[in-house]
């Protein structure tokens, strides 16, 4: 009972958090985790923040954005996993981005250049890990990561007398390349005794982006630069309810 109790507290939390979809996700692992989970196989629920940029566009600042996933830790040997990941939420970008023109010129006149700036662009992301256990605490990983656009938009700020503000949003996907593809770094930290079905895992990663993600660009290549910082809740049975 008390097990089940912080099962449901963590699926609320989880829909607080993120968007109905992301909630369904969530209570499909809280509802089948466990049941498939043993010591060799079993899924966790992760959530967490991105420090996300891009390169190739000068000046730009980094922007705080949320990733919210699952991922399944498959145990090849006694130092080694493969951990697969499926993160329908992954949202990147980058603040302080130039002025792109909408071909209105009364907004256009009124907003450029405009006092702060962001380029939102909202990711599936599928990590594939490989990971290595250094201690029981402590494990290092890295492998490819593939990205799916699903959204993304440009938003303008322009601060006008008398202390108004005037805010202007483009959809920007058609700019975009649809796919993208990463190489991801990580250090994780258990807490606990996490892979015993107790605690969490702590997850430092930066993902470094491979492709250009503007849609036939003539200039310098533009890619997704990442930092994540997420927490991963494992559900995997106690030993003492297993074969019960």
């Amino acid at each position: 009972m008390k097990k089940l109790s912080w099962l449901i507290m963590t699926m609320i939390m989880m829909s607080t958090f993120t968007a109905p979809a992301n909630a369904q996700a969530a209570l499909l692992v809280l509802l089948f985790g466990e049941k498939v989970a043993s010591e060799n196989f079993y899924f966790s629920l992760k959530v967490g923040g991105n420090l996300a940029n891009v390169t190739g566009i000068d000046d730009t600042n980094m922007k705080l954005g949320l990733n919210f996933g699952l991922l399944a830790t498959i145990k090849l040997s006694d130092k080694f996993s493969l951990v697969p990941e499926f993160a329908p939420l992954s949202q990147k970008g980058a603040k302080d981005i130039p002025y792109l023109p909408s071909g209105n010129s009364e907004v256009d006149d009124v907003i450029a250049p405009p006092d702060a700036s962001s380029m939102d662009l909202n990711y599936i992301d599928i990590p594939i890990i490989a990971q290595y256990n250094v201690t029981d605490q402590l494990s290092i990983g890295t492998g490819p990561q593939f990205g799916i656009l699903t959204s993304s938009n440009n938003t303008y700020e322009k601060n006008l007398p008398d202390d108004d503000q005037l805010k202007y949003s483009q959809d920007s996907q058609v700019s975009w390349n649809t796919f993208d593809a990463g190489w991801a770094f990580e250090a994780v930290f258990s807490l606990g005794n996490a892979r015993k079905g107790k605690g969490i895992n702590i997850h430092g990663r930066y993902v470094l982006g491979l492709t250009d993600i503007i849609k036939d660009n003539s200039g310098d290549a533009v890619r997704n630069s990442v930092f994540q910082f997420f927490i991963s809740l494992p559900f995997m049975a106690l030993p003492e309810e297993e074969g019960s």
